[in-house]
């Protein structure tokens, strides 16, 4: 799959997964016609619209912030904190293998100090859960596989396959700018998540937070 490719499919995977936690049904756009459950009868003689023009259209919006913060400090000073956390067999490409699924967390991700740039830090992260060190194979390592690209709040709840975003690999993200975005690991299948924590990803670090509720996402 092309660079160029996967970007696009990893954004459409990443608005997906943002609706599957919103209140719309669809992503990228929004129905901005009013309701049409059915206003107040018109007066005698006048046709009735059937709308209601004091309802206003459903505004997608992001999960809550869970309020525990992750931070990093190393090259590039960062912070972390996380709105969801699910549990998938599908990925925009490299599909879980057998016996496997992907632990996908959404991530919020800051600069510290926030007037500053840094290189996107995905490589840098990673979730522990009890039986990590157990289940350790060739798929499952300790940190993240791969994520989507990083995006603006608006770029992910408005944006469409034309909106890029920045590289979670090569990326930086620019200074006074919140992003976006959600990282994967793989894990088995009956891997048990219990008191799961993201962590920062060196070797005995204690540098971590609580993943929270992990969703199931057939």
């Amino acid at each position: 799959m092309s660079r160029n490719r996967r970007i696009r499919a990893s954004k459409r995977w990443a608005c997906a997964a943002v609706v599957a936690v919103s209140t719309l049904a669809g992503c990228g756009s929004h129905d901005s016609s009013a309701a049409k459950d059915g206003g107040p009868a018109a007066p005698s003689g006048l046709p009735s619209s059937g709308k209601n023009m004091t309802d206003q259209p459903e505004m997608p919006t992001l999960p809550p912030v869970r309020p525990q913060v992750l931070h990093v400090n190393g090259r590039y000073a960062y912070k972390v904190q996380i709105l969801d956390a699910e549990t998938r067999v599908d990925l925009p490409e490299n599909p879980p293998p057998a016996g496997t699924v992907a632990l996908a967390v959404l991530l919020r991700v800051e600069a510290e100090p926030s007037n500053r740039s840094i290189i996107a830090p995905t490589a840098q992260l990673g979730v522990e859960y009890p039986s990590q060190r157990a289940d350790l194979s060739g798929y499952i390592g300790w940190g993240f596989d791969a994520g989507t690209p990083y995006l603006t709040e608006d770029q992910m709840l408005f944006g469409d396959d034309g909106v890029q975003g920045v590289d979670d690999v090569f990326g930086t993200l620019q200074a006074n700018t919140v992003y976006y975005h959600w990282a994967w690991q793989i894990v088995s299948e009956k891997a048990n998540l219990t008191g799961a924590t993201l962590c920062e990803n060196r070797v005995n670090s204690t540098n971590c937070i609580p993943i929270g509720a992990i969703r199931t996402k057939s």
